[in-house]
């Protein structure tokens, strides 16, 4: 509860919250300005639901929003309300799903507190068909007008609608910018009650000046005062202005642009008569473009979406201890983040309209959201102001407009028929209906199609059609089956619905591995053979920019490719000329953005610097490489799955696609890939080699918790990306490590990282440990699940048997001492029905720090082979581990796939829990290369 001078003090808006029954678990619709509190209405509702034993789902419109919050909920929530147990609480983006350790969860929809973008959400719940009943559950919507944007509307429309049907203990949405009538609509909608306040804390004052005088609009705390003209000129030059607000002390000011290249181009132009006043020493580790460094000691900064994550953080708290007086952003800083602005100034407020080939004034929410986030509650000025311009009498009546409180943008629509592509897969595939004309009823009972009725005759008869061709294009594309009686998705359908990918997408990969499998397998690195790892990774990366996610073949866009890719044409390209033969799309040169993307990002992935990329693609910024990996490795990542979930050897020949049915010769290699896909996922999205990745998991105990890619790279460059070489403490390795990471700021950053190798899997290990020890209470194994994590050699092969066991599968042991180099185990799937057994060598290490090595770790391929079993699938069990090389030298390998043992205690679980079947288990042992915890399947019970 916030207090002023140790007396509680709320704002209206949280008082009308409370009033209206927030505490209560009554669901409410908050229509308030920014600046009035509606986060902390948010947590209320969320301590008290977690008060009564309920979970919180927090959802968020930007992923850079559900990072921020989820970082809060951990620091008021994590101690106090969930006993400091870092496993309850999730967040899952487009990036992927984290909890508040850090480490991967793959089964977001069990954590007590749940942060989530809108979309990634829709994704959770439609994954095997959405609760029946979530009264358990608190919702709290943030930016909930999200809801009538013309391009993510629709997901987040969908998404309520389920949600809707399912029900809830309580929901809370949170809007800024909603519109009277909207927000009647959206209330009445989901039944809930609306709490509308029009003043804001703080005064906010904008100016909209024009040669002849100034037009200003107020808001107060005690309400909306007229728009006055005032006859005096003032100052209309953007740095005149940037200097009168500087003068008069109202810091820091955001100059608002509307494009990214006005951010560099307007800093560089203000920052020119500035003096350098001060010399800011970066954190280690931080890749900051030097131009960026040059402003901030002149106190001034840019910020947009091509900044790399880390340096948009770094900018955003720079700004929070008062280090820069002057920012200039796009709206990227306007996305509901709070930071202490104490003015803007908005160097334009119109923006390129592409299809009307016009410069077109924004609409008035987004402008009236930029302006709110100056002079916010808590911060110490106590008014805040806004400076925007006018050339002409006819952009001043649209500049009047904008700047008009009293009014708000009337409320997009979400879902329109144009829309049905991307939403129909998603109604099947999540069982919400099972025929055409259900379909149709569940799409007739959204706000759209409510609105759209109250515009038009009374009913939306007239989409049935659009939504028809919808449900032809599935059938089309294999994701349905018409039985005459009934829709029925196929497992091929699912899959793609889970991955949200558009059925094309995948058809689109899927069509290149069947017809180049076998040559590309031949690329993969095995343990005899180096392979083409770095070239397979472009050729995917290639594919993926060509692929329908970004045209328009099945749908509108779901991705954009940066202009600047294709700006330079196609670049000189050494890796696309020698692999033109087997690249998606031949000539190279015929899509120059593509081609351009994909060696950005193959260098990217492979370890290059800032400098190296700056040379390949001058116009290309680092942080517009990194949104790009982000997108491709998304897409990577769930290309993976669909291969994975729907090749299954369980499923008949006619469940299945038909490029991943028995009879496809390529099946084999199409298959090998699935993993093959998910690595290269993670090393689009690392910028590191597959080599560096566990690197990313060292928990320091200093400043910072994660070592960054700078930082990676250079201890990968000086020889120490082994962990047992890193974990070295001789002088040679000592010295090594400092050379790789120089002490900063008097932090010994050479130690930290020894010493947080050494503990990494141990680290790991009791993380696991204790979650599934806590998870097997409730089925009565925690005893097993201890002698798991215990057991070494021969102990450790009969506890599996007993693990396999309690789960209805035979384990048979062969080599019982007299039958030399024999496998260790048979796990007997074939007498549960399914097609093969699986042949298992059992590794363990007595030492926590040691891991398996490749040669123990593919020792089962020949132990199968002299048992007679050589075409059986084959794994290998290990404990603690397997060294962070092998996932990439076995790729090549056929049958080989390997198994860290708390990745097969969460399996283990997973079944006893009744969210995995034997079938999944089987399918998740039997496709080649590492099996994780994130591969598993997970149903909504």
């Amino acid at each position: 509860m916030p207090r002023v001078n140790g007396t509680f003090s709320i704002t209206d808006a949280q008082y009308a919250a409370l009033d209206a029954g927030l505490s209560d678990g009554k669901s409410l619709l908050i229509s308030a300005p920014t600046s009035t509190g509606k986060t902390l209405i948010g947590w209320w509702a969320a301590a008290s639901g977690l008060e009564r034993g309920k979970k919180f789902v927090y959802l968020v419109s930007h992923r850079a929003l559900a990072s921020q919050k989820f970082e809060e909920i951990q620091s008021l929530f994590q101690r106090q309300w969930l006993e400091n147990d870092t496993t309850t609480l999730v967040c899952a983006t487009g990036d992927g799903v984290v909890d508040g350790s850090g480490r991967a969860n793959s089964a977001p929809l069990s954590a007590t507190v749940l942060v989530a973008t809108y979309e990634k959400y829709l994704a959770l719940i439609s994954a095997g068909g959405p609760p029946q009943d979530l009264s358990d559950v608190v919702f709290v919507c943030d930016e909930v007008q999200l809801i009538g944007d013309g391009s993510r509307g629709k997901h987040v429309e969908l998404l309520l609608s389920v949600l809707k049907r399912t029900g809830w203990y309580q929901f809370v949405g949170l809007s800024a910018v909603m519109d009277d009538n909207g927000a009647a609509q959206f209330s009445n909608w989901l039944n809930l009650s609306l709490v509308k306040v029009e003043t804001r804390e703080k005064v906010l004052k904008i100016e909209g000046r024009w040669r002849n005088g100034c037009l200003v609009a107020t808001s107060t705390p005690e309400g909306i005062s007229p728009l006055v003209q005032e006859p005096n000129a003032k100052e209309m030059q953007l740095n005149g202005m940037v200097d009168e607000l500087l003068s008069g002390e109202k810091k820091p000011v955001i100059v608002f642009c509307m494009k990214v290249d006005d951010t560099y181009t307007l800093a560089e132009g203000w920052a020119s008569s500035q003096p350098f006043t001060q010399n800011v020493v970066p954190p280690a580790g931080l890749d900051l473009d030097s131009s960026l460094l040059a402003l901030i000691n002149k106190r001034c900064a840019f910020h947009n979406a091509e900044l790399s994550e880390a340096e948009r953080a770094y900018v955003e708290g720079l700004m929070q201890d008062q280090t820069i007086d002057v920012v200039f952003a796009t709206s990227t800083l306007a996305a509901g983040v709070n930071f202490p602005l104490g003015s803007a100034v908005f160097s334009k407020w119109k923006r390129w309209d592409f299809d009307k080939r016009a410069h077109q004034p924004i609409r008035r929410d987004e402008f009236q959201n930029m302006a709110g986030r100056v002079g916010r509650t808590g911060q110490e000025a106590d008014e805040g102001l806004v400076l925007a311009t006018a050339s002409s009498v006819s952009e001043l009546s649209d500049l009047q407009r904008l700047m008009d409180f009293s009014t708000k943008e009337t409320l997009g629509v979400g879902i329109s028929p144009s829309d049905f592509g991307s939403l129909v897969i998603q109604l099947f595939a999540g069982g919400l209906c099972s025929t055409r004309q259900g379909a149709f009823e569940l799409m007739a009972s959204t706000l759209s199609a409510s609105r759209e009725a109250e515009r038009g005759v009374g009913n939306v008869e007239h989409w049935r059609q659009h939504l028809d061709v919808q449900i032809d294009r599935l059938i089309d594309t294999h994701c349905l089956m018409d039985t005459s009686e009934r829709l029925v998705v196929t497992d091929f359908g699912k899959a793609v619905a889970k991955s949200s990918l558009k059925p094309e997408t995948a058809e689109h990969f899927l069509r290149f591995l069947s017809r180049n499998g076998e040559h590309i397998s031949r690329m993969l690195p095995s343990p005899d053979h180096e392979g083409q790892d770095d070239d397979l990774l472009f050729i995917f990366c290639h594919g993926s920019l060509l692929s329908p996610e970004y045209n328009l073949t099945g749908g509108p866009r779901t991705r954009n490719l940066s202009w600047r890719f294709e700006n330079l044409g196609a670049v000189t390209n050494p890796q696309a000329q020698r692999l033109e033969h087997v690249l998606f799309e031949r000539p190279w040169v015929a899509n120059p953005g593509a081609a351009n993307g994909a060696r950005a990002l193959s260098e990217w992935a492979s370890g290059a610097s800032r400098n190296d990329l700056g040379e390949i693609l001058p116009e290309v910024r680092l942080g517009l490489i990194e949104n790009t990996a982000r997108d491709v490795s998304w897409l990577l990542s769930a290309v993976s799955q669909v291969i994975s979930s729907s090749s299954s050897p369980t499923l008949a020949d006619a469940a299945r696609h038909p490029l991943l049915a028995s009879t496809n010769p390529s099946l084999p290699e199409i298959r090998k890939f699935a993993r093959v896909l998910r690595r290269y996922a993670v090393r689009v999205a690392s910028g590191l080699p597959s080599e560096c990745h566990w690197l990313q998991e060292l928990e320091l105990k200093g400043p910072a918790k994660r070592l960054t890619r700078k930082q990676i790279l250079s201890i990968h460059q000086h020889g120490l990306s082994k962990p047992h070489l890193l974990m070295d403490g001789s002088p040679e390795y000592d010295a090594r490590r400092e050379a790789a990471l120089p002490k900063t700021g008097g932090i010994g950053y050479p130690n930290l990282v020894r010493d947080a190798a050494r503990s990494w899997k141990v680290d790991q290990r009791q993380h696991f440990r204790a979650r599934h020890t806590k998870n097997a209470v409730r089925h009565g194994c925690s005893e097993l699940i201890s002698r798991l994590y215990d057991a070494k050699g021969k102990t450790l092969e009969a506890v599996l048997m007993e693990i396999f066991a309690d789960i209805g599968i035979e384990c048979n042991l062969l080599d019982d001492g007299t039958r030399p180099a024999w496998p260790d185990l048979k796990i007997a799937f074939s007498k549960n029905g399914l097609v093969t057994d699986v042949v298992a060598e059992v590794k363990t290490k007595e030492k926590e720090t040691a891991l398996v090595p490749l040669t123990d770790a593919i020792e089962v391929i020949s132990a199968a082979a002299i048992a007679g079993m050589g075409g059986a699938p084959v794994t290998t069990i290990c404990s603690p581990g397997v060294e962070p090389s092998v996932p990439t030298a076995i790729s090549g390998c056929n049958h080989l796939s390997i198994v860290e043992l708390a990745d097969l205690a969460e399996a283990y679980l997973r079944v006893k829990d009744g969210n995995l079947t034997i079938a999944d288990l089987h399918n998740w042992i039997t496709t080649p290369g590492i099996a994780l915890t994130e591969d598993l399947p997970y149903k909504n019970l």
